[in-house]
């Protein structure tokens, strides 16, 4: 049963503003809404750090979301500016599985457990891990996919190494890589120190033990974000297509092709993006929750 805390309640109406800003700013469809408000209301059980994961990761990304928007308006021109908001698949493809831990968490555990009093038990480790990373995982994609196109290089395949558009699934730069690590550096960052003032752990900072777990949370998340990163860019080259109008010079949707002529495509059409980024969120999660267990 869950017990209702003054911290839940907080949490709530915390999750219920982002509620209402996220439909009247546009950010999300009233299904991705309604899909945030349930995974926030479950994360807000284990407590603040939790939530405060989530909600850098949906802050960082909606930022990351209106400057790719900016980019390509002054790139392409307000012609081929598409104004799209996230919906409920595309949100639970970058929140359902870290939501299903925590409630894991929470029904184990009772939630408020962090990196500074998981008892050195292993398999609280183990779930911390796989929590935090996914949320690295995906913040550095949407960091890498939103920002990269800032790069004054074209991205090049994986696989086959060679140059391609901007915009190109599984396609990477040095720019997109460097954004991708600093995605997951973010949301490191944000659990050490939400980590900190849970029962007054930031006492901690004299401590030598602080800065040494503190340098290799902030590692392990720029390490996470690095390998969600190329994951993604493997499975975006292989199962995911692209398809490339040649005469505006941008990726376009099946649904806007007028002439197949002009149009290049890249991939094969096996996986959509938001189950490319649930494997990819999953998969390195996981290995996350490894590297807690040996290295925290």
């Amino acid at each position: 049963m869950v017990k209702i805390s003054v911290e839940f309640l907080i949490l709530e109406i915390l999750v219920l503003l982002i509620y209402i800003i996220s439909i009247t700013k546009n950010k999300l469809t009233t299904g991705g809404a309604n899909s945030a408000l349930i995974v926030g209301t479950i994360i807000s059980i284990c407590g603040y750090e939790y939530m405060m994961i989530l909600l850098g990761f949906f802050a960082s990304s909606i930022k990351a979301t209106d400057i790719h928007k900016k980019i390509k308006t002054n790139l392409l021109g307000q012609s081929y500016f598409k104004d799209k908001k996230r919906n409920s698949i595309q949100v639970l493809s970058k929140s359902f599985f870290p939501t299903i831990i925590s409630l894991i968490i929470y029904y184990f555990y009772n939630g408020k457990l962090h990196l500074f009093n998981n008892n050195n038990n292993k398999i609280i480790k183990f779930l911390y891990g796989i929590y935090i990373g996914f949320f690295e995982s995906a913040n550095a994609d949407t960091w890498a996919s939103e920002l990269g196109i800032n790069s004054k290089e074209n991205p090049i395949l994986l696989l086959k190494f060679k140059k391609v558009p901007k915009g190109i699934n599984g396609a990477i730069s040095l720019y997109g890589t460097i954004c991708s690590i600093l995605g997951g550096l973010f949301i490191s960052i944000i659990s050490v120190f939400c980590s900190l003032f849970r029962d007054f752990y930031f006492i901690n900072f004299i401590y030598f033990d602080f800065y040494f777990i503190f340098f290799k949370v902030v590692f392990l998340g720029m390490i996470i974000g690095f390998i969600g990163s190329f994951i993604d860019s493997i499975l975006g080259e292989t199962v995911q297509i692209t398809y490339y109008d040649e005469k505006k010079k941008c990726v376009v949707e099946k649904s806007e092709i007028d002439n197949m002529e002009n149009i290049k495509i890249y991939g094969r059409d096996i996986l959509d993006n938001s189950q490319v980024n649930l494997i990819t969120g999953i998969v390195t999660s996981i290995l996350s929750g490894f590297l807690f267990v040996l290295f925290i």
